[in-house]
């Protein structure tokens, strides 16, 4: 699976959600893929989200999600 990187920069307030979505765009016509797309999806539904938060410097915090 890929990584993906973005990044947000923001006057924080407590309130405020923060929100992290992604998109994956398979190649449907890779011969040499193991699965279809509907499988794929099947898989990772089946997996535990894990997610990570590290305090990177004194104004930076980094948000990981592995799936």
């Amino acid at each position: 699976m890929p990584n993906t990187i973005h990044t947000a920069t923001w006057d924080f307030s407590p309130g405020d959600t923060v929100t992290l979505s992604a998109s994956f765009t398979f190649d449907v016509n890779d011969p040499g893929d193991t699965q279809n797309v509907a499988n794929v999806l099947t898989t990772l539904q089946g997996r535990t989200p894990r997610v990570t938060l590290a305090q990177t410097d004194n104004a930076t915090i980094t948000v990981t999600v592995t799936i």
